[in-house]
Order: C-alpha cells, then structure tokens, then sequence
C-alpha cells in the first residue's frame, strides 16, 4: 500500500508542446471525420423527401433530422475548438520558453 501514495498523478506534470500538438492532431482527425459523416448524413437528408402526409410523423421526422444534424455539427465544433486551443497553448508555452528570463 505505501507504494502507491509514491506515484505521481497524471496532472503533476505539466503538459508538454508534443503532448499538445499530438491531442490537436487527435482531435483535428476527429472534427474532420465528423464533419465528413455529417456533410453525408445532410446530403442523404436532404435527397430524401419524407413519403407520408400523417403530421404527426412529418414531425417526428423533422425532429429526428434536425437532432442528428445539431449532434453532428455540435460534436464537430467541439473537437475542432479543442484542436485550436491545444495549437495554441503550444505557441504559448514555446513562446514562455523563448522569451522567459533565465534565473540568476
């Protein structure tokens, strides 16, 4: 049991610009991925005309479109907004390293 309280946690060091730029590459792949299956799942929608007059169900599948739409473009934005920050946090932190003041 005491071998265990000597391990540090994954947050005890702090993120290196390679971790960085591999998660932005992750999450690039995955925002692009979905924003290819939900350009497909748009362009078969909208090829495809509802075949009933019953309201009930021209709603239902209004709803049901509109849902897988927003989850798609919704999934998309967020791997694609973390894709820039972790671009971003490593200009920040190359820049820190650059410019930071060596200690005397």
């Amino acid at each position: 049991m005491p071998d265990e309280a000597k391990l540090s946690s994954p947050s005890d060091a702090p993120p290196s610009p390679f971790k960085n730029l591999t998660g932005a590459a992750i999450a690039a792949t995955l925002a692009t991925g979905l924003y290819s299956f939900t350009n497909m799942v748009a362009h078969k929608l909208a090829a495809a005309p509802l075949q009933t007059t019953n309201t009930l169900a021209n709603r239902l599948a209004t709803l049901v479109r509109t849902l897988l739409l927003a989850i798609g473009s919704g999934a998309t934005m967020i791997f694609a907004v973390i894709a820039v920050g972790l671009v971003l946090l490593t200009i920040k932190q190359v820049l820190v390293t650059i410019f930071s003041k060596p200690q005397s």
